[in-house]
């Protein structure tokens, strides 16, 4: 019987990029064109060959694979300045590949670039394009890049004046549809339901944070960064799981050529480091940065347990569902030791508050055909005093869409699974349920539920 196991290693063979695997794999020499017509072909015969699955995950896999090609989804948003494919490749390049396959893999980049170009073109003709406002955020970004020069020439003297003023993917041919394609392949909800619960969970007090409570110099901030970093290690993890990793979670500044395309903080798998991002470090607090650290650190240790537990590579990066990676990250934060409850209807915390937003702003832009005005002055409502992370919030929604909400609904997810399971199980403890909510890897929420609570 083929299952995924079967698939991902078929998928490794043709797809020489997928820096997730590189380590694993050895796969160093190439960069995968994943826009061309032999890597889209490729994946068809793939698709075709594991068609009649009965793997649930595999079949999930296929079912958007076939739905991706129907509907054109490689025309739609190819590049954007939010966590730039060209930034990061560079950075990858230069720190992570072995140096002797360097001038190979910028070959192979460049054709990358050039199919880009060629595939923009063919969106044109469909009048798919990317919004006029995020054109101009990535033609920015390239603009110091001699050796893509050709392709800033192209967005800058080309492609912007073709770009739709419009924001959300709802705006585009076959926008709504393709919006709902890409909230379900991770979320059995409707844009319409989506919507309603954030609205619903928002708080009634907004916060407002004096201005003394935020960090003064980026020395101050990443300093606290680590400090609260090595407090969950020495504390937190004890309290709620059984494995504890051998060292203490590793903190590394975002390095500068990054911080215009990346969040306050994110976790790098490949390097197996949070990294903190210090350009926005006077819109952060204390009570702000707890919950913040405590999210990626998780990223982290979900990923060490995993690679502790000799997980298959499939189960660790073949799944990669993100309401099951980010859903998990997010419920760590209700475990904070300054958080009056474990429900996940905490409304005095920043993040909180924010994933809660991104239920209403990114169903906004992508569905209900928000305005940038409207999107910025609904979360300034509740985030009054951090206007560039409202600005990096909003390109996300953009740029990535529907990809922002697996958090909170995959933390109520969660959340509901743990109440069950210590219900049905009460000689256990949380430990016991968050060894079962990890050991299966990175696979949907609605398989683990199955397997957690029979």
């Amino acid at each position: 019987m083929l299952n995924y196991e079967d698939y991902f290693n078929d998928l490794i063979k043709i797809s020489s990029q997928a820096s997730y695997i590189f380590k694993k794999t050895k796969v160093f020499k190439h960069y995968t064109n994943t826009l061309s017509d032999d890597y889209i072909n490729k994946l068809k015969e793939l698709m075709i060959k594991y068609s009649n699955t009965t793997d649930i995950e595999l079949k999930k896999t296929i079912n958007f694979l076939k739905k991706s090609f129907s509907n054109k989804l490689d025309l739609y948003l190819i590049i954007t300045p939010y966590e730039n494919q060209i930034l990061t490749f560079d950075h990858d390049n230069e720190k992570i590949y072995p140096s002797k396959y360097k001038e190979q893999r910028q070959a192979d980049f460049h054709e990358y670039v050039k199919t880009i170009i060629m595939r923009l073109d063919e969106g044109l003709k469909m009048k798919i394009t990317i919004p006029y406002i995020i054109t101009k955020k990535l033609i920015l970004q390239l603009k110091n890049l001699q050796k893509y020069k050709y392709f800033y020439n192209y967005l800058k003297n080309i492609y912007l004046s073709k770009c739709t003023k419009k924001i959300g993917l709802c705006n585009q041919p076959n926008g709504k549809k393709i919006y709902k394609l890409l909230i379900s392949n991770e979320i059995n909800k409707t844009p319409e339901y989506i919507h309603k619960l954030g609205l619903s969970l928002l708080p009634k007090k907004i916060i407002k944070i004096p201005k003394a409570d935020y960090y003064k110099s980026k020395d101050e901030f990443f300093k606290d960064c680590e400090i609260i970093a090595l407090y969950i290690y020495n504390n937190i993890v004890d309290k709620y799981f059984y494995y504890k990793p051998d060292k203490p979670f590793t903190i590394k500044k975002v390095p500068t050529s990054l911080e215009e395309a990346y969040p306050v903080a994110y976790y790098n798998s490949n390097e197996d480091i949070v990294f903190i991002n210090l350009k926005y470090y006077n819109e952060c607090t204390k009570k702000i940065l707890y919950p913040l650290l405590m999210h990626e650190c998780f990223h982290q240790y979900h990923y060490r347990y995993m690679n502790y537990k000799k997980l298959k590579l499939y189960q660790i990066d073949g799944y990669s569902y993100i309401t099951m990676i980010e859903g998990f990250a997010h419920y760590m934060e209700i475990y904070c030791d300054d958080n009056d409850n474990d429900d996940g209807n905490e409304n005095d915390n920043y993040y909180s508050i924010l994933r809660k937003i991104r239920l209403v702003a990114d169903t906004g832009i992508n569905y209900y055909n928000w305005s940038y005005k409207k999107t910025f002055n609904f979360m300034l409502r509740y985030l009054p005093s951090n206007t560039k992370d409202i600005i990096s919030e909003i390109d996300r929604y953009i740029c990535l869409p529907g990809q922002a909400l697996c958090y909170v609904i995959g933390k109520l997810e969660i959340i509901s699974m743990r109440n069950k399971f210590l219900k049905q199980n009460k000689n256990l403890t949380i430990k016991d349920f968050h060894e079962k909510l990890l050991i299966n890897g990175t696979c949907s929420l609605s398989t683990i539920k199955k397997l957690i609570l029979i």
